[in-house]
């Protein structure tokens, strides 16, 4: 079975349920997929966003879990260490498996960088250095 025949049966799921084990599993299922799918998987995808079923488990409210997550990790906007940290392809790999498994996320990775720059989410260098790696990944 074809790789995007796969990820259009994963389940979807909505926000209230972003902090259930289940959906941990299919995201992380997803984002391996994904990445296979681009020619870009790396071994340590498979332990992407590892702590997060552990930081729930230690601090029950999901929000906080999602903050320190975004703060620490660097496929994130929000990585304390800045801009010039941040690594851009597992970013765009995250943004990109995103449709498969969150119903209020139904933009692929291109759609989602146009979309965070027309709304002044990101400057036009980061907004630049996004479309570099989406060109990059042939997004």
């Amino acid at each position: 079975m074809k790789l995007e025949k796969i990820l259009n049966r994963l389940k979807k799921f909505p926000k209230k349920d972003r902090g259930k084990f289940s959906y941990w599993f299919y995201h992380v299922l997803a984002f391996n997929l994904v990445a296979i799918k681009l020619k870009a998987w790396k071994p340590r995808y498979l332990f992407h966003d590892i702590e997060k079923p552990f930081l729930k488990l230690i601090l029950r409210d999901y929000k906080k879990v999602q903050k320190i997550h975004r703060k620490y990790n660097n496929h994130h906007l929000e990585y304390y260490k800045g801009i010039n940290k941040i690594n851009y392809e597992t970013l765009i790999i995250d943004w990109e498996c995103s449709q498969y498994t969150k119903l209020a996320s139904p933009n692929n990775a291109r759609e989602e960088v146009q979309m965070k720059y027309l709304t002044n989410e990101i400057s036009e260098t980061v907004y630049n250095k996004l479309l570099n790696t989406l060109d990059k990944l042939n997004l």
